[in-house]
């Protein structure tokens, strides 16, 4: 029996998230956007959604910057959700140019709270300043 991997990268909104599958099912990337998004073809749909289920993928809950300098909870659920919804390992780049500055002067903090298919839900944190850093939302095991 033999195993294959795969690795995808896309460029989503200002933002690089870069994922790995593994299994028995053949897979292809394929071009999907002008900004680079790709989507995976597998050779054997049933085999790979039940692969899917089992490893689990990422389901974002929340993401927030600048919680601690009194922003919205959620304010960048949206993005983190775009880039990182159905990878099982995702390094999303925190930049303000892109993502905006919600309170202007003040040092954010980046906190991300995502679910690994049905399972347990996981979290992470980038002190301040998080721009210009990277966060890791990972549901391998």
């Amino acid at each position: 029996m033999t195993a294959s991997i795969g690795i995808s990268r896309a460029l989503l909104g200002g933002f690089l998230a870069i994922s790995s599958t593994s299994g028995g099912a053949a897979q292809e990337t394929a071009d999907i956007g002008g900004a680079g998004e790709t989507a995976g073809v597998s050779d054997n749909p049933e085999s790979e959604a039940a692969d899917e289920a089992r490893r689990g993928s990422i389901r974002v809950i929340e993401a927030t910057y600048g919680a601690n300098c009194g922003t919205p909870a959620g304010n960048q659920t949206y993005n983190l959700a775009r880039a990182c919804n159905g990878l099982t390992y995702c390094q999303y780049a925190v930049d303000h140019r892109v993502i905006g500055d919600p309170a202007y002067g003040c040092a954010k903090e980046y906190y991300a709270r995502w679910q690994c298919g049905r399972g347990d839900v996981r979290s992470t944190a980038v002190p301040a300043e998080a721009s210009g850093r990277t966060v890791t939302l990972q549901c391998q095991r």
